[in-house]
């Protein structure tokens, strides 16, 4: 499964993808992308029900605000959701979404994201570049690498990860097994990640040998 890095059909992505925007104000894009066939939620601030679904795994891609989301996190914002859904959620892409050019403070926000969409963008460049990064991630190398991450596995622990896995796509075990064995080895974390990165590796895996077929 490392070794399946190619990206899906353009329309698998689109249908497959599942994206959530986190800013204070209604994005004028959101339409637009909803149009284009996306599935996108947009929260107004980590108090929206909808926040846990992030930290929990059921969604793909993040556009985040920096101002006025999450308060209760910290003064920055921003930066301290940015650190808090990375830290229970190593598969959850995350890019910058801002108008604004911020001073040299805000640097590691910037930097601690995987991409930044400018909100004056169009909606093609928009969709371009969020096109990009879920083709990134919803391939199976990828989720395997995210949840490699969530467990820190070692090498031998990744390879019997995999196996079990890889023994599940082509139906010699159960999708339990897989949930087993990365929960056995969790060091703690949430569960409902680990399922997720596990479901997310095996539909994955499964869609890349049907369309490879």
């Amino acid at each position: 499964m490392a070794e399946m890095k190619e990206t899906l059909p353009r329309t698998e992505v689109l249908h497959r993808g599942r994206i959530a925007v986190l800013d204070d104000e209604v994005p004028e894009m959101l339409k637009d992308l909803c149009d284009q066939g996306l599935a996108v939620s947009h929260l107004r601030s980590t108090d929206d029900p909808q926040f846990q679904a992030l930290a929990d795994g059921a969604y793909d891609l993040l556009l985040l605000d920096y101002g006025g989301i999450g308060p209760r996190f910290g003064h920055d914002e921003g930066l301290d959701v940015l650190r808090f859904l990375k830290r229970l959620n190593p598969g959850l892409r995350i890019l910058a979404f801002t108008a604004r050019t911020f001073d040299a403070s805000k640097a590691d926000f910037f930097r601690l994201c995987d991409g930044v969409v400018k909100k004056d963008a169009g909606i093609r460049e928009t969709l371009e570049q969020i096109e990009v990064h879920l083709s990134e991630v919803l391939t199976p190398s990828y989720q395997l690498a995210a949840l490699t991450n969530a467990l820190g596995l070692s090498d031998e622990q990744q390879a019997e990860m995999e196996k079990v896995l890889s023994a599940v796509v082509v139906g010699k075990r159960d999708r339990s097994a897989a949930v087993q064995t990365a929960k056995r080895f969790a060091k703690g974390g949430s569960e409902k990640v680990l399922e997720a990165l596990v479901g997310k590796a095996i539909e994955l895996a499964i869609a890349h040998l049907t369309t490879a077929a």
